[in-house]
């Protein structure tokens, strides 16, 4: 099932709701959890039997783990040790059995790959990322999980318990394309008083969240999709690529991505707070970063903080030690501490996409350039000319030596193959400035225009609906917007009329239900 499906809409949604608030209100929090492990299941079943059996599944072994690790006392250490690290190793095997399993059927034939072999398991990635972190702090004994699954001595304590958690993995906002959530982030939230408790102010931010993220999916990122497809297209069968046309291409993807996957995210966050919760921000206006290092602290937050802590960050002390450890001079300490941990990380954010050369490649890349900003960034001239260039002189120059590269490495994302990316820069950098096709070239341009005028200079959903906390802060990241240009959302009527014109506008579209680019991840 879609966000933007209308029996998700019309039905599933105000069904779920009521059912939620009503429960909650007759017994209490743990109905009210029950509804929404229940609601995520049928959510999740027109992906198939098999994938939510494999989701369920993963499910109850990860809970069961989590017990050990909870009512095993510390001196019982080898044999925690040994559970959580089974753990990891099970979710860890899933992942790459299902998910990289078309190199297993490559492998296993010899050659050639069928359609078949492309299908990955819905959010297998999400819930798998989820869940290890939740055994990690579980082995730390977080004081959420304790508070969340700690003490559960009946069978009927381990039912709700299972109920619990299961409604905190499998919560359907989240459960396909993220926000990857740690319990910390969920658990008080449920321990108050208020959870389960209508409020109006709750459904109005979380209907306009979703309608904010509709309009980008539907009217924005799909209408997008046609210019990028068409050059993609060529550029994988080897056809001539007008260099013009290969642009536009290049840009429309650029645009298409970020608007597919951060209007998801806004409905993710919308979603939760119509169910009383704030979620993590996954998105915080990338395409207006400065640089590498910045776009990572506002593209897909909660995946780079995952795998921040469990790679980049022991890999990166491991190595400090070392060094110190044999007094290293400095070139090799940072090589060890700091841009191989760099490398392996962006190579796993690559191939966290997919079994693809092109990913391989597009983690590389990111992983040099984030070495050489962050490189350059420690010079005695940056820092000098820090001091004496004001905020936005580096802001706007931060911004244009950053588009183009990025673009770039969006191009490589989306290309089918590495052969299919080169020929499509020899075709970029033809120098053939004619305009290809007079009615297809204006109407791209203009909405190229129209999506980079809402990406540079209308603030994000998060800053629209900043007086309302609309989800929890996953970095604290400096607002780029022009704020004057939009004041601050109010549950008044102009914003619920301009929020339901930009409904009816998405829902102009809504029959065209093409699925969220992420969902193959």
């Amino acid at each position: 099932m879609l966000f933007t499906d209308p029996l998700f809409l019309f039905v599933f949604l105000p069904v779920a709701c009521a059912l939620f608030y009503g429960l909650s209100r007759l017994w209490g929090a743990t109905a009210g959890l029950a509804v929404i492990f229940a609601a995520s299941m049928v959510f999740y079943l027109p992906w198939g039997a098999f994938s939510t059996g494999l989701l369920i599944t993963s499910v109850v072994v990860n809970f069961l783990i989590s017990q050990g690790l909870l009512n095993l006392p510390d001196e019982r250490r080898r044999l925690r040790l040994t559970l959580v690290w089974g753990g990891e190793g099970y979710n860890l095997i899933t992942l790459i059995w299902f998910k990289y399993h078309i190199l297993r059927a490559f492998v296993l034939r010899g050659g050639g790959i069928e359609a078949t072999d492309l299908i990955i398991p819905a959010g297998i990635s999400f819930y798998t990322f989820h869940q290890a972190a939740f055994l990690a702090d579980a082995y730390r004994r977080d004081e959420s999980v304790v508070r969340y699954l700690g003490g559960l001595k009946t069978l009927g304590d381990r039912a709700a318990g299972f109920v619990r958690y299961a409604a905190f993995v499998t919560f359907f906002p989240q459960l396909v394309i993220g926000p990857i959530t740690y319990l910390k982030e969920f658990q008080p939230q449920v321990a108050t008083k208020g959870f389960g408790r209508f409020r109006q102010s709750d459904i109005a931010v979380g209907l306009t969240l979703m309608t904010i993220g509709m309009f980008k999916k539907l009217v924005l990122a799909d209408n997008l999709a046609p210019y990028a497809d068409t050059v993609f297209s060529h550029a994988g069968d080897g056809l001539a690529i007008h260099p013009v046309s290969g642009w536009i291409g290049v840009f429309a993807y650029y645009a298409q991505l970020y608007f597919d996957f951060s209007g998801y995210s806004d409905m993710a966050l919308g979603l939760a707070r119509m169910f009383g919760l704030r979620y993590p921000i996954n998105f915080f206006s990338p395409l207006k970063s400065v640089g590498v290092v910045d776009f990572y602290r506002r593209w897909h937050m909660t995946l780079t903080r995952v795998i921040s802590r469990f790679l980049y960050t022991p890999l990166s002390l491991n190595g400090t030690r070392f060094a110190m450890k044999r007094r290293w001079p400095k070139g090799p300490t940072r090589m060890l501490a700091l841009w191989i941990p760099l490398l392996v990380n962006f190579e796993v954010i690559g191939l966290w996409h997919g079994a693809l050369w092109t990913f391989v490649t597009f983690g590389l890349v990111h992983g040099a350039w984030y070495i050489l900003e962050t490189e350059a960034r420690n010079t005695k001239a940056w820092k000098r000319w820090k001091k004496q260039s004001p905020d936005w002189l580096r802001t706007f120059l931060g911004r244009c030596i950053f588009l183009i590269p990025m673009a770039l490495c969006f191009a490589l994302f989306r290309s089918e193959s590495l052969g299919a990316m080169g020929h499509l820069l020899k075709s970029l950098f033809a120098f053939d400035f004619s305009i290809p096709g007079a009615v297809p070239f204006y109407k791209a341009v203009a909405m190229l225009i129209g999506a980079f005028a809402v990406i540079y200079l209308m603030p994000n959903s998060v800053e629209l609906l900043r007086r309302w906390r609309p989800g929890l802060a996953t970095y604290d990241n400096p607002s780029p917007a022009v704020r004057w240009l939009f004041p601050a959302w109010r549950p008044t009527w102009p914003w619920a009329l301009f929020a339901g014109g930009l409904f009816v506008w998405g829902l102009y579209y809504v029959s065209r239900q093409p699925p969220f680019l992420y969902q193959g991840f």
